[in-house]
C-alpha cells in the first residue's frame, strides 16, 4: 500500500527517515511493539508535524490498514470502527443511515480517525455538538508494552471512573496507539445553511454577542479574518423553513453588516462555517506558510484579533466565538511577533500552539505548561516509561 501524500513528503523531508510499517492487524502492531523499536505513530500524516518528535525513531508506523467497519448500531446512533479509517470514509458509510459524525477538521479527505483524537482537531461544529472528546464514547488502544487496553463503551451511558479517553483526546501519540474507536453519531442534517457578513471588527464583535443572546441556534459561529479583512460565520442545519427562518433574524441583528447567503440542498456530509482561502492541497501547507492553534476567554475575542491584525498584516484566523479556541495561517511571520502575541494571550487568560512550523521556531516558543506539564510528564512515565513513542507535546 502506498503512503498518503502528507507520508510521503514527511518521508522526503527527512535526511536519514525511518522504515515506513503499515501493520493491516492488531496482532501485528502489538508485535512491533514489543520489539522495543522507538516509533513515531501516524495515520496518513497530515498532521504528523503538530506534535513535537525528538528524532531517532525507528519505524514510522500508519494505522491506515486498520480502517474496518466493527459495528454500525444505527438504532443507538452509535459506531465502532478501527482508527486508520478516514473521515471521509465514515461519512460515507454513515450516509446510507441518515447519520453522521459531527466534526470538521483539517484535511478531512486524510484525516483518520485515530488522528482525529489524538490531535483533538475539529471546528467551527464546537458550537453545537462539543469538542471531541463529547463524541467519543471508548476506545480500544495498544501500550507501549505491546499489551492491549481498553476504556468506555458502545453505548451513550457509561458509568463513571478514570477518562482515559480524555487523555489519549490531544495526547499526540504519545500514550499509546489507538486501534478502535466507538463514537456518538447524529441524524444527518437535511439542509445547511451559510450566513457570512463583513464589517469592522467591533462592529462584528457586538454582533457575536446579540447571537449568543438571542434565540438563535446556529451549529457553527466564527469570528476572524480573511486575507486580513474582517468577518462572521454562521452555520445552520435543518429544514428549510427553520434555515430561512433563523438566517432572517441573523441580517435582522446585524443589519448594518454586509451579508452573503449560501443554503445547500441535499445531505451534508462535509461543512465549514469559515472562509475557505485555507484550504490547502496534499502534502500539507505552502513552507513559508505557519499554522497555529489558540485560545482566549470568548469575551476577549475583539482584542486578541485586533493583535493578530495588528502583528500579521493580511493573515488569515479563524475563531470559533463560542469557546474562543482558534486556528491562524501566517505566512513569514517574524519570531518576535509570535512571542508578541503569546504574551499578549497569556496575559489573557490564554494560549498559542505552534501546531506546524519549523522545529527551531517551535522550540524558540514552546508552551510553559507549570504545574500541568509536570502531571502531563507524570502521565506520559506511566503509560511508556521507556519512551517508546517518539512524539507528544512535550
Amino acid at each position: 500500500m502506498s503512503a498518503s501524500p502528507y507520508l510521503a513528503a514527511y518521508l522526503s523531508s527527512r535526511p536519514n527517515p525511518a522504515k515506513l510499517s503499515t501493520p493491516s492487524t492488531v496482532a501485528e502492531l502489538t508485535e512491533i511493539l514489543k520489539s522495543g523499536q522507538r516509533l513515531l505513530v501516524a495515520g496518513n500524516g497530515s498532521k504528523l508535524s503538530w506534535g513535537n518528535p525528538t528524532g531517532g525513531e525507528d519505524l514510522l508506523v500508519s494505522t491506515c490498514r486498520l480502517n474496518r467497519l466493527v459495528d454500525h448500531a444505527a438504532a443507538d446512533l452509535t459506531v465502532t470502527v478501527e482508527a486508520g479509517m478516514t473521515l471521509a470514509q465514515l461519512q460515507q458509510i454513515l450516509a446510507e443511515k441518515g447519520q453522521w459524525w459531527p466534526v470538521d477538521p483539517l484535511y478531512p479527505d486524510w484525516a483518520t480517525l485515530g488522528g482525529i483524537i489524538a490531535t483533538a482537531d475539529t471546528g467551527s461544529l464546537r458550537q453545537r455538538y462539543g469538542g471531541i472528546r463529547d463524541l467519543l464514547l471508548g476506545i480500544t488502544f495498544v501500550r507501549a508494552d505491546g499489551e492491549v487496553a481498553k476504556a468506555g463503551g458502545r453505548v451513550v451511558k457509561n458509568v463513571a471512573g478514570y477518562d482515559l479517553m480524555k487523555l489519549f483526546t490531544g495526547s499526540l501519540g504519545s500514550l499509546g496507539i489507538l486501534t478502535q474507536v466507538s463514537l456518538r453519531l447524529y441524524p444527518l442534517p437535511a439542509l445547511q445553511g451559510c450566513l457570512q457578513g463583513r464589517g469592522s471588527l467591533p462592529d462584528l464583535e457586538g454582533f457575536c454577542r446579540q447571537v449568543l443572546q438571542a434565540k438563535l441556534s446556529p451549529v457553527g459561529l466564527d469570528l476572524g479574518l480573511d486575507g486580513g479583512e474582517p468577518y462572521v460565520a454562521i452555520l445552520f442545519h435543518g429544514s428549510q423553513p427553520v434555515i430561512a427562518e433563523q438566517v432572517a433574524q441573523t441580517r435582522a441583528l446585524g443589519e448594518t453588516l454586509d451579508w452573503q447567503a449560501k443554503i445547500q440542498e441535499g445531505r451534508v456530509l462535509t461543512t465549514t462555517a469559515g472562509q475557505t482561502s485555507t484550504t490547502f492541497p496534499p502534502g500539507g501547507i505552502p513552507s513559508e506558510t505557519i499554522l497555529v492553534k489558540f485560545g482566549c476567554l470568548p469575551n476577549q475575542s475583539l482584542g486578541v484579533l485586533q493583535e493578530f491584525q495588528a502583528l500579521f498584516p493580511g493573515c488569515s484566523v479563524q475563531l470559533h466565538r463560542g469557546c474562543g479556541l482558534g486556528r491562524a495561517w501566517l505566512t513569514h511571520p517574524e519570531k518576535g511577533s509570535l512571542e508578541k502575541l503569546q504574551q499578549h494571550l497569556k496575559s489573557v487568560g490564554g494560549f498559542l500552539t505552534l501546531l506546524q512550523a519549523p522545529s527551531p521556531l517551535k522550540a524558540a516558543l514552546a508552551l510553559d505548561l507549570g504545574p500541568a506539564g509536570i502531571l502531563m510528564d507524570k502521565l506520559r512515565q506511566q503509560f511508556d516509561p521507556r519512551r517508546t513513542f517518539s512524539s507528544g507535546p512535550l
